[in-house]
């Protein structure tokens, strides 16, 4: 097993961009109270987002319409009456999520677009350089999303920056609700193995998530079936190290308060049966890029815990250099 090294670059980001998609739905309001009462900061630059859908003719019902993203209407005559109500609603929505934000002393601005909210929201992260996206997720089974796609698969997977989901699944709910915890002690599971990038997002999670009163459990899975049977004790012990090295990390460098756990078995089944048993209030966990056939093939635990994690999922990415280099740019632009 690799050893834990710690990239002395902090992942520290001060004046984020926080672009959080909404829509009327009653996940949207979801995701949006849990950023507002554990994610945003007063330092950040937060952009409420939403796509008003495009009025048209072409489907032959209101459901079918809604699952792509536009209205139907029945004739041209109404056509310009339903896209004054789409466009005001529109506008309404986002006022209403501003003055949120404003009661809350956070800085925020509101944007409508038009057309496929998922693209947009890739798009504008980009175009702004956010550091985070965060959005609501619907608890669609896999049919759903084959038929009308995934908004939070499009964009974990295609955004540059982290991307936060926070799922609306009423099982899950009724076993453990993240907001009742919301400005009090939190249970944050940080799932962690080797790799860079998994050191990269537990750099993430302590230094922009966790808080002191937190309880921070650092989660690492141990792959049985990969290990054959006389070196089995060996590889445990050197999952058991790898967790030291981030509790010892954690311990050295803040005051949160960190527990260990390792556990043996499929990597994304236990980290979801763990953030269950621990009643977790929030995931964070890395990501490596993939193509489309890859994840088909080797599947993926962020694409996994994005459509089952019982709590909020937070992925952090590793910035590219190209958006190092743009944040600087940015930072030198504003320097007085």
């Amino acid at each position: 097993m690799a050893q834990f090294v710690c990239d002395c670059r902090s992942a520290m980001e001060t004046d984020r961009k926080i672009i959080i998609a909404v829509d009327d739905s009653e996940t949207s309001a979801y995701a949006f109270t849990w950023a507002l009462h554990n994610l945003f900061k007063k330092s950040d630059k937060v952009i409420v987002l939403t796509a008003a859908p495009f009025v048209t003719l072409d489907f032959p019902s209101t459901d079918i319409a809604s699952d792509y993203g536009v209205t139907a209407v029945q004739s041209p005559r109404d056509a310009a009456a339903a896209e004054k109500n789409v466009n005001e609603g529109a506008k309404d929505l986002i006022a209403k999520y501003v003055q949120l934000c404003a009661q809350s002393e956070i800085t925020c601005e509101g944007e409508v677009v038009k057309g496929e909210a998922a693209s947009w929201i890739v798009d504008e992260a980009e175009r702004l350089n956010a550091q985070l996206v965060v959005m609501g997720s619907h608890a669609y089974g896999v049919l759903k999303r084959a038929l009308v796609g995934s908004k939070s698969d499009f964009v974990l997977h295609n955004a540059t920056c982290s991307v936060a989901i926070v799922r609306h699944s009423e099982d899950a709910l009724e076993v453990h609700d993240p907001l009742a915890s919301s400005g009090g002690v939190r249970k944050i599971v940080i799932a962690v193995d080797e790799s860079k990038e998994s050191v990269y997002a537990f750099q993430w999670a302590i230094e922009n998530f966790c808080k002191e009163d937190d309880n921070v459990v650092i989660y690492h899975v141990h792959h049985s079936v990969l290990t054959p049977v006389s070196t089995l004790a060996t590889a445990l012990n050197d999952s058991e190290k790898l967790v030291e090295k981030y509790m010892e990390y954690a311990a050295k460098e803040t005051k949160i308060k960190c527990e260990g756990m390792v556990v043996t078995g499929q990597t994304e089944v236990k980290v979801c049966e763990g953030l269950t048993n621990l009643h977790a209030d929030a995931v964070i966990i890395g990501t490596r890029d993939r193509g489309t056939l890859a994840r088909t093939f080797l599947g993926s635990v962020s694409d996994y815990l994005a459509h089952n994690s019982p709590c909020p999922l937070i992925v952090a990415k590793v910035p590219k250099e190209s958006s190092i280099a743009k944040q600087k740019t940015d930072g030198h632009a504003h320097s007085p």
